[in-house]
């Protein structure tokens, strides 16, 4: 019982102590090999969205808590590392988020959200498992608490109470359809395992895994999804790499001038998708497969720090579409997209300002009316203020998007906007 009491008493003292240790976590340590840092994040935003429909004009304004994240990392010993975060988004319960506010807000149910295990061999050889991040794209590795742009990548909003059209088009008789998800296709977490690795101090790394099949369909975890991703760093040009030797593995969006980094990426994914949807046998499946390519450069010259994304992602047979009600085909959907921000790295006032823009462009086979493939272009700008790096920001921007081709005859035929612009304050706290 004495030997207890004192396990207690360590353990208590150990985390008094862990916030001595970290300013941006507090920390239980048992030894040098075995300790865990807890921490607490959140991201609250004021979005004044744009009318969807041309019948009204009705707008809505929404404060609302994005996200409020608690999370443990740390490690049973140098080989065993762990990870989880638990995520309580929402402002609101969920009956008032389904029959009032339409979509614009969250409810506030809490969720486990990602984590698992890093096994760290050496660091050539390390293997991560449990609900974790999708090495495909840059996008999907990024942490969502680093971000230039806070309202992510690929924001499609238009249609019917802002759910996007890429989410289900289905006009009358099925005379035109985009089934399924295509975009769900880079989600960023999955259950699943993968191997991974840092050769030559990081001028290299892969990854190479295997997750769970796509969850949209009738009939989930039938098969599998594959994934690899390799990237390069030219070190001997002073470029630090980006390792993923830490528990969950994530990359940032920025390093906000603390080193400088060049890294180009090659991704490959592949699954089998059994979604027969409303359509008959003969298509009752899809052999998706794609591809990325991107490049992130960042570099301080002086007190300003340029940042730089490209990238390219082609999704093969990622859903299926019909011109009419007997014909059936299988579509592609293409992304390319653009972001950067230039950062003042001197304090002016009580932070350090940053100006930030993204474009994208996705385009899904598919045809409404006379008009074929389903496009959008986006445009996000945020005016970053960074009161203490990541750990307290806050940003002030809007999104365009603009829908085009068949997607912009289809909103047209729902009497809905074809171009909406959004407006946000976003207000974030690292712990």
């Amino acid at each position: 019982m004495k030997v207890a009491r004192w396990k207690v008493l360590g353990v208590a003292g150990a985390l008094v102590l862990g916030y001595a240790v970290s300013s941006q976590a507090a920390q239980i340590k048992v030894d040098e090999d075995t300790f865990a840092d807890f921490g607490y994040n959140m991201k609250i935003m004021y979005q004044h969205f744009d009318e969807r429909a041309k019948s009204n004009d009705y707008t809505k304004k929404v404060f609302d808590v994005k996200d409020s994240r608690f999370y443990i990392s740390g490690q049973v010993s140098k080989m065993v590392q762990f990870y989880g975060e638990w995520n309580a988004a929402g402002a609101y319960d969920e009956k008032f988020v389904k029959e009032k506010a339409g979509g614009y807000a969250k409810d506030n149910k809490v969720v486990f959200s990602e984590g698992g295990v890093n096994f760290v061999f050496m660091p050539e050889l390390q293997v991560r498992a449990g609900k974790v991040r999708v090495p495909f794209t840059r996008n999907q590795m990024t942490s969502s608490y680093s971000l230039i742009i806070p309202t992510d990548a690929w924001y499609d909003k238009g249609g019917d109470d802002a759910k996007g059209i890429f989410e289900a088009v289905k006009g009358k008789g099925n005379k035109y359809n985009i089934s399924n998800k295509p975009l769900d296709l880079i989600g960023k977490v999955d259950g699943g395992l993968y191997v991974h690795g840092d050769i030559a101090n990081g001028m290299f790394r892969y990854n190479v895994g295997v997750f769970n099949e796509n969850q949209r369909g009738g009939k989930p975890f039938k098969n599998y999804q594959w994934v690899a991703r390799v990237e390069f760093t030219p070190t001997m040009l002073g470029f630090a790499p980006e390792s993923t030797s830490s528990p969950a593995g994530k990359v940032s969006d920025t390093y906000l001038g603390k080193k400088d980094v060049l890294t180009i990426g090659l991704g490959y994914y592949k699954e089998k998708l059994y979604d027969k949807g409303n359509y008959s046998s003969s298509a009752s499946s899809l052999e998706a497969d794609g591809w990325t390519a991107d490049l992130f450069f960042e570099k301080k010259f002086g007190c300003w720090v340029p940042n730089l994304q490209v990238g390219y992602i082609k999704l093969n047979d990622s859903h299926f579409y019909n011109e009419t009600t007997s014909d059936i085909k299988k579509g592609d959907t293409t992304i390319w997209y653009a972001q950067g921000q230039l950062l003042y790295d001197a304090v002016v006032g009580f932070g350090k300002p940053a100006l930030a823009i993204r474009y994208e462009n996705v385009e899904a086979d598919g045809v409404s009316g006379d008009k074929k493939d389903f496009t959008f272009d986006r445009w996000g700008v945020a005016l970053n203020y960074y009161l203490k790096g990541q750990a307290a920001k806050v940003s002030l921007g809007f999104d365009k998007v603009s829908y085009d081709d068949a997607a912009k005859a289809y909103l047209k035929e729902k009497e809905l906007e074809d171009s909406i612009t959004d407006w946000y304050l976003y207000i974030q706290t690292m712990f």
